[in-house]
């Protein structure tokens, strides 16, 4: 047999030899039988020539990076969870006169697409597939006649091919389950990202960070080796006068069975000739790897458009969040929606579904995100109706679009609201006169229940604690981060806890040695009042200063006994009821973990999760919002007691659709004199959110209560 001297020659013969019979096995040698020294190396990549040419946004191989990587798949999920509930709909119409269209056939399948899907599932798959394949097709069933929506299914775009000829493109659908078939033109949605370097194609925005996301893959395997110790050994052990092989290996031995796993902390004890260890830094070049991940981790926030803050990297102060989830919503998901809306309204319109005045929207109206913060416009207004200038025409200057009212059209000065041109309020002809106008003036006081002048007296009185609530939701982190520390410091010094001595078979334990060797309620809640301090006076001071602003001027004493009392009041009452809360929650935590006789590590983890949720956003909102609304509340009657012109006060529910408490509903227009209670779920309440009040009649409550002035 002649050798083979070309590299075809060699490639054939390598071909025929493969075809050989099984007893010529030297001729079919696998990779480690040639490269032995890769046998025990671990591939991390594996890059095929044919996938890179055939497509770079490469949907097969990026839906990988979507299930491996952890920011690829918490940004692309974000985008999908925010955007698939969105109600999607035909309307009629533009601008102020849009109509939807909830019954019309199209709307209802956009509803129910198929039988195995509805429209969520669907369009976070929509999302999913466009963010890693630049393309989706939503193949669309019709009926006989053609003109009924029987059916949509999506398909992906591995199983579409596209052929574009003279009467426009054609779509062949094969995902290898069942025979292969062809689509037309009107059987198939395609959307698609702009691709510049194919037109019938779309390309995905994860291809612009193919070459970061397998360096993050590639700095993830370091790390990896980094920390199992094979990058470097920690320390070398000198011998000048040398040693055996043999005692080599024993040392080795010894030094890992001695000082691995649990023992790494334990000393050295230097003997047989040994006389120095040198221990080993690393260079900043092997930590490379942690600035890389951060560089690929911003790549995948930057291109998919999820801010930081969202993706959980970020400042995430309640101002940065909020800020940050607004602009997701407005550069990054509004567009994917509009995109969406604009593919299917042509789509279905050349169709013939859609007539020529009709289109699909989503329905923006309910998302929070994009509601306007008329807070701002409201003062504004209040500000201008204090100066003179009459509340109709101050609502059309800054576009509040407020209704119509009495005495909207006339100008007032701020005290007792009296109307200008007057020199002083006009007596009334005798007392019968003076009574039937106090009544006629709280008529046009009390806004209907669920009213726009509703919405908008209870938005200007809550916009006044918006801030004092974020202040207190700190400190409130702020204090349970330290109640961690002191608990899980404690723990780790305890004699008691931890030691296995109450381990039963997981019944209660019976005789928990003192949780207050960990948690003392009485000194927390001291700490807490002095913590909140701060807040709550500032909140009352503010807030009383505001109220006095809106009757005319004066300056609010915060020191006036009635005030101190009330502080005093509302700090203790906070404090004691969110710290006995703790306190009965640590007696179960570590009854649980005694009764399963649980060692501190075990405990301390434990204890992270609990202090964890304790700090979370949601429950800190929840007492600060509590306790903000009491404080507010208690200002404005402080404020409303030292102007003394203002004998009753009235109270006004908050308007949140299956969130505000049905008798606090019903509390809405009650108007008792200052000073007297508001009887609301048959309890006496001073105002809303009263610290004397029931948990269950304050807790999360949101109402507030208005000024009654007084006639003279």
């Amino acid at each position: 047999m002649t050798t083979p001297t070309s590299v075809f020659d060699r490639i054939f013969e390598r071909a025929r030899q493969s075809r050989l019979p099984a007893r010529i096995e030297s001729a079919q040698k696998d990779l480690y039988d040639l490269h032995p020294d890769l046998r025990y190396r671990i591939p991390l990549i594996r890059v095929s020539s044919d996938e890179q040419a055939a497509d770079l946004s490469g949907f097969t191989s990026t839906a990988r990076y979507y299930a491996v990587n952890g920011w690829v798949n918490k940004a692309i999920r974000i985008l999908a969870d925010n955007l698939s509930p969105l109600y999607v709909r035909v309307t009629r119409g533009a601008g102020k006169d849009v109509k939807p269209l909830d019954d019309h056939e199209l709307t209802m399948r956009l509803q129910s697409p198929n039988p195995d899907q509805g429209a969520v599932g669907l369009w976070k798959e929509w999302v999913t597939d466009q963010m890693l394949g630049g393309e989706w097709g939503l193949e669309v069933v019709k009926g006989r006649a053609g003109s009924k929506v029987l059916e949509l299914w999506p398909r992906q775009p591995q199983h579409i091919t596209v052929h574009a000829g003279a009467l426009g493109r054609r779509y062949r659908r094969d995902d290898g389950e069942g025979e292969p078939y062809r689509l037309e033109p009107d059987q198939m949605v395609h959307f698609k990202f702009y691709n510049p370097l194919n037109p019938w194609r779309g390309l995905a925005p994860i291809s612009a960070i193919r070459n970061g996301i397998l360096i993050d893959q590639m700095a993830q395997a370091w790390s990896r080796l980094f920390f199992k110790n094979q990058a470097r050994p920690d320390f070398a052990v000198i011998a000048p006068e040398g040693i055996t092989k043999t005692e080599k290996k024993e040392m080795a031995l010894e030094l890992d069975i001695e000082h691995g796993g649990d023992n790494v902390h334990r000393p050295i004890i230097l003997e047989h000739g040994i006389t120095d260890i040198k221990t080993f830094s690393y260079a900043p070049k092997d930590l490379e790897w942690l600035a890389q991940r951060e560089w690929s981790r911003d790549e995948v926030g930057g291109v998919f458009g999820v801010p930081d803050e969202i993706m959980g990297y970020g400042k995430d102060t309640y101002e940065n969040f909020n800020t940050a989830d607004r602009v997701l919503w407005t550069l990054t998901i509004i567009p994917l929606v509009r995109f969406r809306d604009d593919v299917l309204t042509r789509f279905f319109r050349n169709a013939g579904v859609l007539q020529a005045d009709e289109q699909i929207e989503t329905d923006l109206s309910e998302v929070p995100q994009l509601q306007e913060d008329r807070s701002a416009k409201l003062e504004q207004w209040n500000l201008l109706v204090n100066q003179g200038v009459p509340g109709q025409v101050a609502s059309e200057f800054l576009g509040l679009d407020l209704p119509d009212y009495p005495s909207g059209n006339v100008g007032h000065l701020p005290f007792g609201l009296i109307p200008v041109g007057r020199s002083r309020p006009q007596p009334a002809a005798d007392r019968e006169g003076r009574e039937s106008a106090r009544k006629a003036r709280k008529k046009t006081v009390f806004p209907e229940y669920g009213s726009r002048a509703h919405e908008l007296m209870w938005q200007a009185k809550q916009a006044r604690a918006n801030d004092y609530v974020a202040d207190m939701q700190r400190a409130l982190k702020r204090e349970f981060q330290r109640q961690q520390s002191d608990v899980a410091r404690k723990l780790r010094n305890s004699r008691v806890f931890g030691r296995g001595q109450f381990k039963t078979n997981g019944t209660a334990v019976k005789d928990l040695p003192p949780v207050e060797e960990l948690f003392d309620r009485d000194t927390e809640a001291k700490k807490f009042i002095e913590a909140l301090r701060k807040s709550v006076e500032d909140a009352i001071a503010g807030i009383g200063e505001a109220e006095l602003g809106d009757l005319g001027g004066g300056e609010f004493d915060i020191d006036a006994p009635a005030v101190r009392d009330g502080i005093e009041l509302m700090l203790e009452t906070v404090s004691t009821k969110v710290n006995d809360t703790t306190w009965n929650e640590l007696i179960d935590l570590f009854q649980e973990a005694e009764a399963e006789g649980l060692g501190i590590p075990a405990m301390q983890e434990r204890l992270s999760a609990y202090f964890g949720d304790r700090k979370s956003d949601w429950q800190t909102e929840r007492i600060a919002r509590t306790t903000m609304t009491g404080a507010a509340n208690f200002g404005s009657n402080e404020a409303w007691s030292q102007s003394g012109v203002v004998d009753e006060h009235m109270w006004i529910s908050a308007l949140l659709p299956d969130r505000t408490r049905d008798e606090h509903a019903a509390a809405h227009g009650q108007v008792v004199k200052l000073g007297e209670r508001f009887t609301v779920g048959g309890e006496s309440l001073r105002y809303p959110g009263d610290p004397e009040g029931r948990p269950e009649n304050i807790v999360n409550c949101l109402c507030v209560d208005v000024a009654v002035v007084a006639e003279d």
